[in-house]
C-alpha cells in the first residue's frame, strides 16, 4: 500500500476514460461514414454515430482533466508542506470507483509553526483503508505551499495503529477547561452507538505539533474572549472520566462582527457543571483570531 497515493485513482481513471473515449470516437466515426448512406436507415446511423463520437470526445476531455488533477496531487505530495490532519467529520459522496467510495473529509490541518485550521478534502479511498479513517489517529498530509486549501493525504506516511493513548477533546473546537486525561479510544468508545459526531484531537505530539493541553494553554493565554449561543444541545448519556458527552451546535458572537454559525460537534462538559448546561444558553469562550473554529468553552466560568 506504500505505493498508493492520492493520484492513483485519478491516473487509473484517466487511462480508462481516454481509452473508452477513443473507442467510442472511432466506432462512432466509422458508423457515421460507412452506414450513414444506407437508404432509410442512413440518417439514424449517422445520428447514432455522431452521438457516440461526441460522447467519446467528452470522455477524452474529462480524462485529460482528471489526469491533470492527479498530476497536481502527485506534485503536492512531492513538494508540499508536511503536516498532520485530525478527522473532524466523514461523509460519503455516493460516488464509487471500482467499488471504492469517494469520501468527503472534514479535517483540522496542523502545520509546523502555524495555527491549526479547518479544511475539507474529497478523495477516493480503497476499501482496505476505510477502517484507518475511523481510528482517530491523525493522517499525514502534504499541503500546497501557495494554497493551504489544496491538501493531499500521504498514505505512505500514515500509520495504521490507533492512537489509543492520544488525549482527546470535543470535536468542533470545544475543549473542556478541566484537566482531562481521557484517551481518544475512551471517547470513541463512549461515542459508539450514540449518534454523536466523532471526537477528534486538536493536535498530537507527532512532528512537534501542539498537544491538547498545550493548545488549551495557548488559547487561555492568546485566545480572544467572546460568547457563544448554544443553538442545539443533545445529551448522549455517556460519561468519559470526569466529563459528560454532548452534541452541540453553537453560534459564535464576537463584538462588532456578525454571528458565526459553528458546525455541529461533540462536546465534553465537566460533570460538575453539566447540570447548568441547557439549550439556548450563552457561554464564555476563547477563540483564535486567525481561526474562529478553534475555540474552547470556559466551563469553569459558568
Amino acid at each position: 500500500m506504500s505505493q498508493f497515493t492520492g493520484g492513483t485513482f485519478g491516473n487509473y481513471s484517466r487511462l480508462w476514460l481516454i481509452l473508452t473515449g477513443v473507442i467510442l470516437l472511432g466506432v462512432g466515426a466509422v458508423m457515421a461514414v460507412t452506414l450513414g448512406g444506407i437508404p432509410y436507415a442512413g440518417g439514424a446511423m449517422l445520428g447514432t454515430g455522431g452521438l457516440m463520437a461526441l460522447v467519446g470526445i467528452i470522455l477524452i476531455v474529462v480524462g485529460l482533466i482528471v489526469g491533470n488533477n492527479a498530476k497536481k496531487s502527485d506534485q503536492i505530495l512531492q513538494t508540499g508542506i508536511p503536516g498532520t490532519a485530525s478527522i473532524t467529520g466523514l461523509t460519503q459522496t455516493g460516488v464509487y470507483l471500482n467499488e471504492n467510495p469517494q469520501i468527503n473529509m472534514n479535517l483540522l490541518i496542523m502545520l509546523p509553526g502555524e495555527v491549526p485550521y479547518a479544511a475539507s478534502h474529497k478523495e477516493f479511498v480503497p476499501l482496505m483503508l476505510l477502517g484507518r479513517l475511523s481510528t482517530g489517529a491523525p493522517l499525514s498530509v502534504r499541503v500546497d505551499q501557495m494554497d493551504r486549501s489544496k491538501i493531499v493525504v500521504d498514505w505512505s506516511g500514515t500509520g495504521f495503529a490507533a492512537a489509543t493513548a492520544a488525549p482527546a477533546v470535543a470535536a468542533g473546537g470545544y475543549p473542556s477547561a478541566a484537566q482531562s486525561n481521557e484517551s481518544l479510544s475512551q471517547v470513541q468508545a463512549a461515542l459508539a452507538g450514540s449518534g454523536a459526531a466523532a471526537a477528534k484531537p486538536f493536535a498530537t505530539a507527532d512532528q512537534g505539533n501542539y498537544t491538547v493541553e498545550q493548545l488549551r494553554a495557548w488559547l487561555r493565554q492568546n485566545g480572544l474572549q467572546a460568547t457563544a449561543h448554544v443553538d442545539k444541545l443533545e445529551d448522549t448519556g455517556k460519561i468519559v472520566g470526569d466529563d459528560r458527552l454532548y452534541t452541540m451546535e453553537m453560534t459564535l458572537n464576537i463584538p462588532g462582527q456578525a454571528p458565526q454559525k459553528l458546525p455541529s460537534s461533540a462536546a465534553m462538559v465537566p460533570v460538575a457543571v453539566s447540570h447548568k448546561v441547557f439549550q439556548g444558553m450563552n457561554v464564555p469562550v476563547r477563540y483564535a483570531a486567525e481561526n474562529h473554529d478553534l475555540l474552547m468553552v470556559e466551563w469553569d466560568k459558568i
